[in-house]
């Protein structure tokens, strides 16, 4: 069991991906299944898994959000070359939607990062005119897309601000452009796609045996 957010950092540094909670394939390493219900929310940055999610991406220590097949999941920094490789589709995202490849929404929730600002979810669904009643379920349908397709990820968290300066309620993620705060971490020569869905198959393979590769392949590469 994982007990201490160094705990957690060392197991990540052997594994290089994991899992958040919920449902997911048999053998693949789980955050919630690998530690105990009672760490959870409670506020402690060292032994509360909640916490380390926020903790990792934003020290940077590990990628987190929707981008082990779409669910949420972390990455190591040596992994992650090989998943933006296998997950990044070619070409840029105008000319993907141009092409008909992605839908206006999920290009106008890229564009606005363009100027290289970091925003949580509501200031995405503020700046594009929805509300919770109306359009926000296509914009955070988008935000996963975004994210799964290696265009953007979670860089850290913050809280709401009252008029007062007050902040209140939980932490939300904050996303950021992937080439932006992953760029040191992609300095090497990528591999092709094919190749770089390979050796994540293989790393997968020898994490455990159990594990139905063909399965991991079209959770994690939507085959």
């Amino acid at each position: 069991m994982l007990k201490t957010y160094s705990d957690f950092l060392a197991y990540m540094d052997e594994t290089g991906v994991m899992a958040f909670s919920g449902k997911f394939l048999e053998g693949f390493p789980k955050l919630g299944s690998l530690t105990a219900p009672f760490q959870w929310h409670t506020g402690d940055e060292d032994t509360d898994p909640w916490q380390w999610k926020d903790r990792a991406a934003a020290e940077k220590h590990l990628a987190f959000g929707n981008i082990v097949g779409g669910h949420k999941g972390f990455i190591s920094q040596k992994l992650y070359p090989l998943f933006y490789s296998a997950c990044r589709p070619d070409g840029t995202i105008e000319e993907r939607y141009r092409s008909g490849y992605v839908k206006k929404t999920v290009l106008d929730v890229y564009q606005l990062f363009e100027s290289g600002n970091s925003l949580d979810t509501g200031d995405i669904r503020k700046q594009m005119g929805v509300t919770k009643k109306d359009g926000a379920s296509a914009v955070d349908g988008a935000i996963v897309t975004l994210q799964k397709e290696f265009y953007i990820t979670v860089c850290g968290n913050r809280r709401k601000v009252s008029f007062d300066g007050l902040e209140y309620g939980w932490p939300a993620n904050t996303y950021c452009l992937v080439d932006s705060w992953a760029g040191d971490w992609l300095k090497e020569p990528l591999l092709s796609t094919a190749e770089a869905r390979a050796k994540i198959l293989a790393h997968c393979a020898a994490m455990d045996n159990s594990i139905d590769i063909e399965q991991v392949e079209r959770l994690l590469f939507n085959l």
